[in-house]
């Protein structure tokens, strides 16, 4: 069955922290389940107050609705089972408990979870896919009717602003979407695809075509091609789906039309990385190296340009201070207090990493050999 509306969990730390209490109890307890989800929105307002120096009073009413949002989201994806006043936990589900938040198995499963239960989640993975440059500008804040009337202005989207913004920071989280705050006259975000996302059925109808690069949908199903190996050559449909997996890419059944969704995040090399790395350094330093920039504001360029996630920008900037031989580039970590970022999506958005001392790295400086 398909949903047109998605339970507001926007992390999936809540679901998991969700099921923990499941599978503990054997039973459905609210009183437990709202006390460690308390726990864990606790955790990221110290996150928070780390960074900025600064917290706020919890909510116990936002955690009720996060309860509610929860149970909803696992039984309308199968992830938990109804008996009774039971909850039983699926193979699924365990599986999720053991593989971490990280883990690609667990992408994997709960990607194909939510594009076969949620049509928002179908709909914008796709429609941004589909835009010229594989991206979109939209408005950052509280207002939500005028969210909505730019959304539908701008692209003909009829979505609300809590609809897109629980399909945005989940997708980030899954590694298909990152996104950036930029504030001008007026807050806007800017989302863009980190990951090439095609279907079966369109690989097969441009297999024997040159697939125009005008359009970044196009530019995908062009890159998959290539990877795999198959343009210009005819191929079964399973040969297709054991070359992408082969080759690494989450495979995803359709189970509305039987189609598949391959998908798989871009790869930069190093050179490439060290190269933009470098570029949009300078740009915030102009021009002088060996001077601090903010972290997380030379992450989001960064990532912008080469579409990647920030946790592979993080694990690459650890390398090079952990590892500076291997690199052209010398990376200088610093601490001190974040600026700013309102709301609780930017602001764990724009949480740098933390060194070996538990403290967070707020500057970078930079020196090239």
């Amino acid at each position: 069955m398909m949903y047109r509306r998605i339970p507001r969990v926007f992390r999936l730390e809540y679901l998991l922290t969700f099921l923990k209490v499941i599978s503990k109890e054997g039973l459905y307890d609210r009183d437990e389940v709202k006390r460690a989800i308390f726990e864990q929105r606790s955790k990221f307002e110290e996150e928070k107050f780390k960074a900025l120096g600064r917290g706020y009073r919890l909510k116990t009413a936002k955690s009720e609705d996060l309860i509610t949002s929860c149970y909803q989201l696992c039984t309308q994806t199968g992830i938990l089972r109804r008996i009774n006043s039971n909850l039983i936990l699926t193979e699924d589900a365990k599986k999720m408990l053991q593989l971490g938040i990280k883990d690609f198995n667990l992408k994997a499963l709960l990607i194909g979870k939510l594009i076969n239960t949620y049509l928002p989640m179908r709909n914008l993975l796709f429609f941004i896919r589909d835009q010229k440059e594989g991206k979109v500008v939209l408005p950052l804040g509280k207002k939500r009717d005028f969210f909505k009337k730019v959304v539908m202005a701008l692209y003909q989207l009829p979505v609300d602003q809590i609809t897109f913004n629980v399909v945005r920071d989940l997708c980030t989280q899954l590694g298909l979407f990152n996104w950036r705050e930029r504030e001008n006259e007026v807050r806007k975000q800017h989302i863009y695809l980190i990951s090439n996302i095609v279907k079966l059925s369109e690989l097969m109808d441009m297999l024997f075509h040159d697939s125009p690069s005008d359009s970044f949908k196009n530019l995908c199903i062009h890159n998959c091609l290539k990877d795999l190996g198959l343009a210009g050559k005819k191929t079964s449909e399973k040969e297709f789906l054991k070359r992408a997996e082969a080759k690494g890419y989450l495979i995803i059944r359709m189970q509305e039309n039987g189609d598949y969704v391959l998908i798989k995040g871009f790869d930069v090399e190093r050179e490439s990385f060290e190269e933009v790395f470098w570029e949009e350094y300078l740009k915030m330093t102009d021009y002088k190296s060996q001077y601090p920039v903010y972290y997380s504001e030379l992450r989001d360029n960064v990532c912008e340009r080469l579409r990647i996630s920030d946790s592979l920008f993080d694990d690459i900037i650890k390398r090079m201070i952990n590892k500076p031989f291997e690199y052209r580039i010398r990376v200088y970590p610093g601490g001190g207090p974040m600026p700013l970022r309102r709301g609780l999506s930017s602001m764990l958005k724009a949480l740098p990493p933390k060194t070996g001392s538990d403290e967070y790295i707020t500057f970078l400086k930079a020196s090239k050999l």
